[in-house]
């Protein structure tokens, strides 16, 4: 079965919502899974006539990392790596005799803040049900967190040591299902799993030294690890949720449809969102994660006049709140002055597919 195919069978999958919330929150999952997957199409048959699969070219700052060869590629080596700025999938090929994709070769690589491209052939990019399995990165670069199928296990590695933990709670493979989510911690000491996208199977928060787990309730989104200390979970209705490591807490209901949660603020209570009604008009809007009361409004000035927002994710500053923007094929960061609304370009990387993981962000 063409991966085309799987991915239009995913999505036949998904049990229909009746509210006009689950409505809107279903139809942005559909068009954001539809245009994965016609970017991937696309992808395949750009290297279906000719091009070949190698380390796509991005800037991070003022460097841009020279495309190279598939085989030319280093593996991720021992000892000390540096802070990365990304993670990202190679594309599938395209097999003109069987006239299907080929994904045998997919892997995870690595690029660092000074532009050095890394293979990771330990983390499984696929289940045998052709799942993709994400990896996370800590928000300052220094932790890779991987699934190792070697191990059955989530594998964490500080990149400026290059020492590895592996936790020591087992996650069978075919737990990771549609639309799974990861994020590890600053410290690398804790990793949540998000098993399915919307889903009723609780998430799982692991502390990989010790192996103690706390289930994070079902039909969350995904979260955001902040040395352990307090964790932001993402509800897919209108629900956030404040726990700490040992869980608790409670619910904080917003009134609006709201998606693309940032992480929690400096100020630990302020969060970014986008209300569903609010996109075309890239506004963001503030939110208070602990009263539920909504801030303000601010739009956001400065970005491309084609494309769309894409996402929110760490905090540059007490008043400036990363953004992923998607144009013209790229995905581009912004930070974006909540104060002013202004925004500044971060950096620029791949299109939507191969599929992008930034510092910090559980889904970009």
């Amino acid at each position: 079965m063409t991966r085309l195919r799987e991915a239009l069978n995913d999505l036949a999958d998904e049990a229909p919502m009746v509210s006009l919330v689950n409505v809107a929150i279903a139809g942005h999952r559909r068009r954001r899974r539809t245009n994965r997957t016609v970017a991937a199409v696309a992808a395949v048959v750009l290297l279906g006539v000719g091009t070949t699969a190698a380390a796509l070219p991005w800037s991070w700052g003022d460097h841009t990392a020279a495309p190279r060869a598939a085989d030319t590629v280093p593996d991720l080596p021992d000892g000390k790596v540096g802070l990365i700025g990304s993670a990202y999938q190679t594309p599938c090929k395209l097999d003109a005799a069987e006239r299907q994709a080929d994904c045998s070769a997919v892997e995870w690589r690595v690029v660092t803040r000074a532009g050095t491209t890394y293979r990771v052939p330990q983390a499984l990019v696929n289940t045998t049900k052709q799942r993709r399995v994400p990896v996370a990165i800590s928000r300052d670069g220094r932790m890779l967190a991987y699934y190792s199928r070697q191990a059955q296990a989530h594998v964490v590695r500080d990149l400026m040591t290059g020492s590895e933990v592996t936790s020591p709670v087992t996650v069978k493979e075919e737990r990771i299902g549609i639309g799974s989510m990861f994020v590890v911690s600053d410290d690398g000491r804790y990793v949540i799993f998000d098993p399915r996208e919307g889903s009723k199977d609780p998430g799982l928060l692991i502390d990989t030294r010790t192996g103690k787990t706390v289930s994070v309730p079902g039909k969350y989104e995904a979260v955001s690890i902040k040395d352990g200390v307090a964790e932001l979970v993402r509800y897919i209705k209108t629900d956030l949720w404040l726990m700490p490591v040992t869980g608790g807490g409670a619910p904080v209901r917003f009134r609006g449809v709201f998606i693309m949660f940032s992480e929690l603020a400096p100020d630990g209570r302020t969060v970014a969102a986008m209300e569903y009604r609010d996109m075309k008009k890239r506004t963001l809007t503030l939110l208070d994660a602990k009263s539920g009361r909504t801030l303000r409004k601010v739009a956001i000035r400065g970005l491309p006049k084609n494309g769309g927002l894409a996402g929110t994710s760490i905090w540059e500053s007490g008043s400036e709140v990363t953004i992923a923007f998607s144009d013209k094929g790229f995905m581009i960061t912004y930070a974006v002055d909540v104060r002013t609304g202004q925004s500044r370009k971060l950096a620029r990387y791949p299109g939507k597919f191969p599929r992008v993981t930034l510092p910090g962000a559980a889904d970009q």
